[in-house]
């Protein structure tokens, strides 16, 4: 219930202070009882027993968090546009492109490449190039083959 109300440094601090409320021994009780380590209670004892921390300070430190997977793999933008340029669809004059491979098939190629990645980052990289994300169609010359077909076998 926690974790759905408070970001992390609320719930860090939270856990520190009634570790801290119990006393001796109050750090085991609350990581059995919250299930947060040892370690992220010590961190808000020490948070809370530094008297110049800020109400506004954010939730992580500056540069904290997942970089960008184009900023640790730059080769995955020429990677990914060397799969989808010889299958690109759509007008020249318009903006909106396609490609007919699916983003688990590019997905698929890009980690035989090499690349750790996954169909829905191929989908926002796509986005980036300028690709939209359009549902399979029958298009009008596999339309008139699927009409040969049932032509055949009336």
């Amino acid at each position: 219930m926690m974790k759905v109300v408070l970001n992390e440094r609320q719930r860090r601090l939270l856990v520190a202070a009634e570790a801290r409320s119990i006393g001796r021994g109050g750090i085991a009780i609350v990581e059995r009882a919250t299930g947060v380590s040892r370690h992220t209670i010590m961190t808000g004892i020490n948070e809370l027993e530094q008297s110049d921390h800020e109400e506004n300070e954010g939730v992580r430190k500056a540069g904290g968090g997942r970089k960008k997977l184009t900023d640790e793999d730059p080769t995955v933008m020429k990677d990914l546009e060397s799969l989808v340029e010889p299958v690109t669809r759509g007008d020249p004059e318009s903006p909106l492109l396609w490609t007919i491979k699916s983003t688990y098939r590019l997905a698929e190629e890009l980690v035989n490449m090499g690349h750790q990645i996954g169909s829905t980052k191929v989908g926002e990289l796509l986005a980036q190039l300028g690709f939209s994300l359009q549902a399979n169609k029958i298009t009008p010359c596999s339309r008139l083959g699927m009409y040969r077909l049932f032509a055949g076998n009336a």
